[in-house]
């Protein structure tokens, strides 16, 4: 069998987290819909202002400006609908670009009437789509870009009620906006994490266990790295929950969580995939170092047990990623194996699959050594 010789434990990364992307992975991941959106949003105005035009207008005179505002509208669609790969600068130039078309509608447009409800269609998409800071910047442009529209070059005699009609409603509907977006985010976040989460441990539930394992997997064989996987199962957690009831079954469960919690490096994966069964992938280690891991726990469980609380236990089964155990499936099924075989050995004990083979080690309460083989 080859065997990846066991290394200290490279830098980690997080356990799965629902809320693990940042917000620039986040915008890359939406900029299909972001794309069409922004083209949607230079269509429809371009669309909009050459529709108005064919209407009766007292003056016309502003229908030049406007044919040619609505031909920069549709070239800013033409440039989204070009752009196939995300770039953060570009997508931030769909607001500002029609931001400054807006105000340049507002400085010709004789007389203004409805114009000030397209400052809502690029402030409402970044209000969807951008971070407070970006959108506290683009209501900064609009409110500077509305006032030079309006006292430079607007004959409105209206132009100071609009200009605080306009900024205010426009600035309260982004805020509300960005506001709603953020909540919904946490909600999700948070629902998000809840499917993912054993409710009773707090640790990843088996779901969740089987995506992360995946991506460890693959972590691993992208960098070469060995990893093992180590079962636990509580020795007669049955008889606990008989002896002491449920709630003391529930704290013990608890406990042995919070134990392997304590003891994870940044980069491993922990996670509660049955009643009494607990599962530990360890990057950057191999065979050796897992089962110590196995054995320290054994110990330290054995030797934390509350007093008038019931003593507990642990069997362990520990497999290394190999060329025979390399998919999630056969690592299981290897480590359920090795565990089984601590089981069948007496339990408190760690049982090691290599080479198709069952090694189990000392009990880990330090009784006499039992070394037990199969096939």
């Amino acid at each position: 069998m080859a065997r990846v010789k066991p290394s200290v434990a490279a830098a980690s990364e997080p356990a799965y987290s629902a809320t693990a992307l940042a917000p620039d992975s986040n915008e890359a991941g939406d900029f299909g819909f972001m794309r069409r959106v922004g083209v949607a949003m230079f269509v429809l105005g371009s669309a909009t202002l050459l529709a108005t035009l064919p209407l009766p207008d007292p003056d016309t005179s502003d229908h030049p400006a406007i044919k040619i505002i609505a031909g920069l509208l549709a070239l800013g669609a033409v440039v989204a609908w070009a752009a196939k790969t995300y770039h953060r600068g570009l997508v931030r130039l769909y607001v500002v670009y029609g931001i400054l078309l807006v105000s340049a509608l507002m400085a010709v447009a004789r007389p203004i009437e409805a114009t000030p409800f397209f400052y809502l269609w690029p402030m409402l998409f970044s209000a969807y789509f951008f971070a407070r800071r970006e959108v506290a910047i683009d209501l900064a442009i609009m409110w500077v870009t509305l006032g030079v529209a309006l006292f430079v070059f607007s004959v409105d005699p209206m132009k100071q009620v609009l200009f605080m009609g306009v900024g205010v409603s426009v600035t309260l509907t982004a805020v509300v906006v960005t506001l709603l977006r953020e909540r919904l985010t946490l909600v999700i976040g948070q629902l998000a994490r809840a499917s993912a989460t054993d409710y009773l441990t707090e640790l990843l539930n088996r779901r969740a266990f089987d995506a992360e394992f995946l991506q460890q997997i693959d972590r691993a064989q992208r960098s070469r790295l060995p990893l093992a996987l180590v079962l636990f199962d509580l020795d007669r957690f049955k008889q606990v929950n008989d002896r002491f009831g449920h709630a003391a079954g529930d704290r013990a469960l608890h406990q042995f969580a919070r134990l392997l919690d304590r003891e994870r490096r940044g980069g491993d994966t922990l996670a509660r995939i049955g009643g009494e069964e607990f599962a530990v992938v360890l990057f950057g280690v191999g065979h050796e170092h897992g089962t110590a891991f196995a054995e320290r726990i054994g110990r330290q469980l054995e030797q934390s047990s509350p007093e008038g609380q019931p003593a507990l236990s642990v069997s362990a089964g520990v497999v290394e990623l190999s060329e025979e155990q390399q998919t999630p499936s056969a690592l299981l099924v290897a480590a359920d194996r090795a565990l089984y075989g601590a089981k069948a050995a007496g339990r408190h004990r760690v049982g090691l699959w290599e080479e198709g083979s069952i090694r189990v080690g000392a009990r880990t309460d330090g009784a006499k050594q039992l070394v037990a083989a199969a096939g």
